[in-house]
This record gives structure tokens, C-alpha cells and sequence, in this order.
């Protein structure tokens, strides 16, 4: 199934994560001129050569850290939102030193060849960041779970979707605050295209939140929203921080989240019904961007 790229991404700490569950009910899909479809199949990006990617110094993942353990101390929630998903990102203190690279040498044994330096930047950029992450895995799930909740009770509209999006569990699911219809609401008037990436979330396999102007009509719209975030200036390349938690989870790394999703869509026979509903969304999402 297409959503399956989500839980490869997280598969090596899937037990301690709040799972991106959501779905909706079935219904026919807008139409769209087929020419445009076409056109928009055909400029799928292609994958990268791995001498284009190079491993970030182990200085810069450092500094990184540093500041955003810095201004999340001093409450803000766009840093304590960076931080928490770096912590997530690094299986809460598995992801660096020799948990890492015994990783990276048992996935290098099965791909090929030229796919293996990309992996092996991968791992460096994110070595780089996590090494410098303190605390023991139960102390980083607490301290993720507590920047993820402050975030959202800030305001933050990433860390508001990212918590719903992953609350999984009743006990969980009642915390919630009952702003489910706003939040769709406010992803779709937010300039940030990681909104529409985390609104897919909300649209999988359990419903998340309720259908709003059409969304989550379609079994189509989880991965229609995550293209359009790519296509809306989000970073989904070779290189990018989605893309290398799909490369080290899996040793699929020569080409960006987008290209996984269509290379998806292609083998379960429903690229054209995503391309159309991707055309639909377009539509609303122009009809936001004149109401702005």
C-alpha cells in the first residue's frame, strides 16, 4: 500500500512511536483534464548521483543541536517542535556511533554499489546531530513527548498536527484538544507546504480528523497532499531530512520521498487516480491562496 512509506520510515522504533494513523471514506475522485495528469507523471523528479550528496560536517549537526536545545530552553515552540522531531528522528539514542553504522553495513549489503555512499551520507548527517543529543532512550521519549505537547499548546501548527497525527491509543486520543476541523482549517491556509506533508498524516488508515472542503473523501488524498508539499517547495529530495530516514530505515536512497510515493502509486496501478486528485487539490488550495 502507498501509506506503507510512512511506517518504513520509522520501522526501527515504531514500538515507542505514536503511529500516523487516519483514512477516510471512499468516494469518487474530481476529474481532471488527462493531458495535465500526464504532464505532472512526467515531471517526476529522477534520482540523484551520490557524488551530488555529500555528508554535512560533524560540526554544523552539532551547532544545530545546541541552538535548538538553546531557544527550546528559552520556550520557543518552533524550537522545542525542530527539537522533538530531531530526537524522534534519532530512534531516541540509537541513531549515532555504533548503533549506526552496524546499520549502515548490514543495509550496504544488500543494495547496490553505487546506492552505498549515499547511505553512508545519510548516516553522517544524521550521526552528526544525534551523537550530540544527551540522555538515555527513556529520557529522550519523555523529553520528545513533553517539546511535542508544549509546542502544540503554543500554537505551533507542526507540532499541533504531528501530536494528533500521532496519538495513538484512546488514553492518548482524549488528550486531545477538540480543534480537529480548525486544524485542517489551518493547515490549508498556511504558507509552510510541511503542513499539507503532516495534514496527509491525519488521512491514512483512521480517521484523524473530519472530512473538511472535500479532504478526506478520497483513499487518494494521504499521498496527493504529501506530492503536493514536495511540489509547494518542501525539501523531499535526495539529501533532505525525509529522505534520509527512509534511506537508514531501509537502504532506499537514490531517489527523494517524492519519487518513492510515485514509484508506489505505480506499482499498485493508481498513478492516474492520484494525479487527478492531486489536480483537484490544486484547485482548493489556489481558491486558499486568493482568500489569503
Amino acid at each position: 500500500m502507498i501509506v506503507l512509506m510512512v511506517a518504513v520510515v520509522l520501522a526501527a522504533i515504531v514500538f515507542l512511536l505514536w503511529p500516523r494513523h487516519a483514512a477516510t471514506s471512499v468516494v469518487p475522485a474530481a476529474s481532471a483534464p488527462a493531458a495535465q495528469a500526464v504532464a505532472q507523471r512526467d515531471a517526476m523528479p529522477r534520482a540523484a548521483a551520490p557524488s551530488q550528496i555529500e555528508a554535512a560536517p560533524a560540526t554544523s549537526g552539532a551547532q544545530r543541536v545546541f541552538a535548538l536545545r538553546r531557544d527550546a530552553a528559552a520556550g520557543d515552540p518552533v524550537a522545542m517542535r525542530d527539537l522533538a522531531e530531531l530526537i524522534l528522528n534519532c530512534g531516541f539514542g540509537i541513531s549515532h556511533g555504533a548503533a549506526l553504522w552496524s546499520q549502515v553495513d548490514f543495509l550496504a549489503g544488500y543494495m547496490k554499489t553505487e546506492h552505498v555512499p549515499l547511505l553512508r551520507a545519510a548516516a553522517a548527517r544524521r550521526g552528526a546531530q544525534c551523537e550530540n543529543i544527551p540522555g538515555d532512550r527513556k529520557a529522550q521519549v519523555l523529553e520528545y513527548r513533553k517539546l511535542l505537547h508544549d509546542a502544540a499548546e503554543q500554537g505551533d501548527l507542526l507540532a499541533r498536527l504531528r501530536q494528533r497525527s500521532r496519538a495513538w491509543g484512546a488514553e492518548r486520543e482524549a488528550a486531545l484538544p477538540d480543534d480537529a476541523a480548525e486544524l485542517v482549517e489551518d493547515a490549508l491556509m498556511s504558507e509552510d507546504p510541511r503542513a499539507l506533508y503532516e495534514m496527509a498524516h491525519l488521512y491514512v488508515l483512521v480517521p484523524r480528523a473530519p472530512m473538511q472542503a472535500g479532504i478526506g473523501s478520497s483513499p487518494h488524498d494521504h499521498t496527493a497532499l504529501s506530492l503536493l508539499a514536495c511540489e509547494r517547495g518542501m525539501d523531499c529530495g535526495v539529501g533532505s531530512d525525509y529522505a534520509d530516514n527512509v534511506c537508514l530505515n531501509s537502504g532506499d536512497c537514490a531517489i527523494g520521498v517524492d519519487s518513492m510515493l510515485w514509484r508506489t502509486a505505480d506499482a499498485q496501478g493508481v498513478t492516474k487516480d492520484v494525479q487527478v486528485r492531486m489536480q483537484w487539490l490544486r484547485t482548493v488550495l489556489d481558491e486558499v491562496d486568493r482568500a489569503r
